[in-house]
This record gives C-alpha cells, sequence and structure tokens, in this order.
C-alpha cells in the first residue's frame, strides 16, 4: 500500500513536468546567410548581395500541423522545391541557385554590354520570415522581401500568413467575416487610409489625405486583398506596390481595429477571444 501512494506521488509529480515539456506554442529556429557573390574576378563588374534572416518552424504539440505550417512558411520563402529539404540546408541551398540564376543571366553579358567598363552587374535579394501573433490557437508568420534585378529599381512585397492551430490551416476572409462584407470592409479600408494618413502625417512628413480621389491612388482597385495579419488589436491589411497605387507611393498598410470591424466580424470565429479580450482593454 505504501509502494502504491509513492507511486501515485511520483505520478503527480511528473506529469505536469511532461505536458511543460510539449511545445504549446509553435517555436522557431532563425536561419540566416549574408554575402556578397561577385560576378567575375573582377570585382568592379558587379555581384549579388544575398541577405536572408528567416525563422523556420521546427516545434509544436500537433506534428501534422507543424508540418502544414512548415511546408506553408518554406513554400512561400523558397519555393515548394525546398520544403522537402532539412532546415539547416535550406538557406544554403535557396542561396546557390540565386547565385547559379544570377551568372547564368550576366555572365554572357559581360563581354557585349560592358566594354566601356561604365556597366556594373548589381542584384540585390533580401529576404526576412518572421512570427508575429503566437499563441495557443493561432500562429500569424510574415515574409518580407525585396529583389533588385538591375533595372531602375527594385521590388518590396509583403505577405502574411494567419494560421489555425487547431488544423494548420491558413484563416482566409471568408472565416472571420459575416456574408456579403466585401463592399462594407472595402469602404472602412478606403475611410482607415484616409484617416492613417492624418494620424502619421507628422512621421511621414507628408501631407494628409483629404480625398482618395484627388490622390494617385487606384480606388478601383482598393479592396480586401487576403494580404493581412491578425494582431491582438485587431487586422491589418497590406497592399503591395503596384496593387492599389503606383510605384513611388510604396506599400500601403491599413490598421482595422476590432471597434471597427465588430459589425463585419463572425460572432464565433477563431479571433473571438482577441475581440472580447481587447474589448474589455
Amino acid at each position: 500500500m505504501k509502494k502504491q501512494s509513492i507511486l501515485l506521488l511520483l505520478s503527480f509529480l511528473i506529469t505536469p513536468i511532461f505536458f511543460s515539456c510539449i511545445q504549446q506554442k509553435v517555436k522557431t529556429e532563425e536561419k540566416d546567410l549574408v554575402k556578397k557573390y561577385y560576378l567575375s574576378k573582377d570585382t568592379t563588374k558587379g555581384a549579388l548581395s544575398v541577405d536572408i534572416e528567416v525563422e523556420i518552424p521546427i516545434a509544436f504539440t500537433n506534428k501534422d500541423v507543424l508540418k502544414a505550417i512548415r511546408s506553408t512558411v518554406i513554400s512561400n520563402l523558397f519555393g515548394d522545391d525546398y520544403i522537402k529539404h532539412a532546415n539547416d540546408s535550406i538557406v544554403q541551398l535557396f542561396t546557390s541557385e540565386l547565385v547559379g540564376e544570377y551568372k547564368e543571366n550576366n555572365e554572357p553579358l559581360l563581354s557585349t554590354l560592358d566594354k566601356t567598363n561604365r556597366y556594373s552587374f548589381d542584384n540585390e535579394h533580401t529576404l526576412s520570415g518572421f512570427s508575429l501573433l503566437s499563441d495557443k490557437k493561432i500562429y500569424v508568420y510574415g515574409v518580407e522581401r525585396y529583389v533588385n534585378m538591375g533595372g531602375a529599381h527594385g521590388l518590396e512585397t509583403r505577405n502574411y500568413f494567419n494560421f489555425d492551430l487547431k488544423t494548420g490551416d491558413l484563416i482566409k476572409e471568408k472565416d472571420l467575416f459575416k456574408a456579403n462584407y466585401q463592399f462594407e470592409l472595402t469602404e472602412l479600408i478606403k475611410k482607415r487610409i484616409v484617416e492613417e494618413s492624418k494620424e502619421y502625417k507628422d512621421q511621414k512628413n507628408s501631407e494628409p489625405i483629404i480625398d482618395l480621389e484627388d490622390t494617385d491612388y487606384w480606388t478601383d482597385s482598393i479592396k480586401a486583398n487576403g494580404n493581412f495579419y491578425i494582431t491582438d488589436e485587431g487586422i491589418n491589411y497590406v497592399f503591395n506596390p503596384y496593387e492599389i497605387a503606383p510605384y513611388y507611393i510604396g506599400q500601403t498598410e491599413v490598421s482595422l481595429p476590432f471597434n471597427r470591424l465588430k459589425n463585419l466580424l463572425k460572432p464565433n470565429s477563431i479571433i473571438a477571444y482577441l475581440v472580447e479580450k481587447n474589448a474589455k482593454q
């Protein structure tokens, strides 16, 4: 009897330790590489500058969910072909492919376009992958990329992925918003572009927008685009260059606080707990 009591006591002591070892949130590991790869021995002819800093998901309670999240993250960072590779080799393999393409595209031009020694084949690829919101229900991941292939200017893009940690599936707009949400959400996005231009006019050192129709924004193109990330306070939409405006305007980020979305959100969606928590603050 005494032996059984001791075993029972030990089980109570061990159980919390065991469950504390299970990864309740998505755990990531950082991989990075910063290097310049010259086109030829003559370093004045140009180089490919690579700057990669990414977080790769490596642990979570549910292995199937982890696999689904990792696959989506790797695919959007590097491409589908890299999903099968080990985490420790992905960045180097991806960089090797970038360097190969860079040399293949530019080496044949050295002798024909560079006779004056004034042409430089400088390219750049900067890639960042990072965790944003991460709790027991939702995992949000962002990808920022800047690519310059030697043209007039490079292109910077930001894309976001919101995961349901029960299934590993991406959270879509239809999972969050009530039916026929599109028109009202579009109008709110337009209104917030104007409001935020006034809120951040000093930070951005620019004149606030009075009327979108008087700007270079392509107002007919402004609508919910599926490129959003969930925060503790609301939902932020991001529009990349050329999506709703000319290149010079750059990226447009629009924050939609939960209190402005309450009439649009489904009452029992996956973000209901965030909406409720925010309302109490």
